[in-house]
């Protein structure tokens, strides 16, 4: 007797398993290529904030220092006093660390323009400084809101008039990012 083996007799086979299968892997493929990609640039977003941020915090603290100059006095003169305020001018002193700063103050109805280079040139708040400021003069001898006769029921015996300062500041970051902050500062004048 003879033992045989039998071999079943298969159809053809058109490969369509093996195309499919390469097909799935593309796709999965592109999916991890495409999250790498959306991961990359939510890491570039958030990385541009923090440096935004940076930028609002320098400018921030520029807006710290021209008032802190403003309530300061150089040489026994208050500072909002300065003559520097009736011509654009330049003013250089030295602040509470001995850091030399450079302030620029100018004049009532002057028109600086911050967007420029120019007014910012030589203005840092310390050497390599992020930050820089500038001061300008908005307006002199303007009565304080409910200072008059009428408020209080009678006059005020002290001082009621006050200069006003605009002061523009500009922080940057290091990749590049500018941030400008305004702020109005009031000074009795009397």
């Amino acid at each position: 007797m003879s033992v045989g083996v039998h071999f079943k007799q298969y159809q053809k086979q058109t490969g369509s398993t093996l195309i499919l299968g390469l097909f799935i892997l593309i796709l999965i493929m592109l999916l991890g290529v495409t999250a790498m990609k959306v991961s990359d640039t939510q890491f570039q977003l958030a990385g541009n904030l923090q440096f935004e941020d940076l930028a609002m915090n320098n400018a921030e603290a520029a807006i710290d220092a021209g008032e802190r100059w403003l309530a300061g006095t150089t040489g026994g003169t208050k500072n909002y006093l300065n003559a520097g305020f009736t011509t654009a001018a330049t003013v250089n002193y030295t602040s509470d660390g001995g850091n030399a700063m450079t302030t620029k103050l100018y004049p009532l109805a002057s028109t600086p323009d911050p967007f420029t280079d120019s007014t910012w040139s030589g203005l840092q708040v310390e050497a390599n400084s992020n930050q820089s400021y500038f001061i300008q003069l908005a307006s002199t001898n303007s009565s304080l809101v409910g200072s008059n006769q009428a408020t209080g029921g009678r006059a005020s015996s002290g001082c009621s008039k006050v200069n006003t300062y605009r002061i523009i500041a500009r922080g940057t970051s290091a990749r590049g990012a500018t941030k400008f902050v305004q702020s109005y500062y009031s000074a009795l004048s009397c």
